[in-house]
């Protein structure tokens, strides 16, 4: 009897670290998430109010002004939805799309994936620019030019 307790106890106490664990991993991730969500929105915030400034420049009934100051009205209204946005909802949603539109979903993914790529690399301060002969195998080493080395170059 003292035996079938002590393993109700651990099995229960094990529960409770894993619940815990849980709680711990999921209030870290939505932390992050959130903080993402923020700059996400400021970011677009400065977008809008460029598209704003652009629509400044032209002559207030212009085409070109409308269209401008209903780009950054669109824009703003993203970043407003964004910094407003209910993660567990914003999570649903996007489940619920990525079902109905598997193929849509992916490609969506791939185009997100190749933006925060290109946003990645350039906010890396570490990155370092490479000139085009140091990162090009067949460009000119040791000063040899591709005619040096045998090969016929149209100019």
């Amino acid at each position: 009897m003292q035996h079938d307790n002590l393993t109700q106890d651990v099995k229960t106490k094990a529960q409770d670290l894993g619940q815990e664990a849980k709680d711990a991993v999921y209030s870290e991730a939505e932390r992050k998430a959130e903080a993402v969500r923020d700059e996400a929105a400021a970011r677009v915030t400065n977008a809008a109010n460029a598209a704003d400034a652009a629509a400044a420049e032209f002559d207030a009934d212009s085409l070109q002004a409308r269209a401008a100051q209903q780009v950054a009205d669109q824009v703003e209204g993203l970043a407003e939805r964004l910094r407003t946005a209910d993660l567990t909802t914003v999570t649903h949603e996007v489940s619920s799309f990525a079902r109905k539109n598997p193929a849509l979903f992916i490609g969506g993914a791939a185009l997100l994936g190749f933006a925060a790529t290109r946003f990645l690399k350039a906010r890396d301060p570490q990155r370092v620019d490479h000139s085009s002969t140091d990162s090009d195998p067949w460009g000119a080493q040791n000063g040899a030019s591709p005619t040096s080395r045998g090969y016929d170059v149209p100019s």
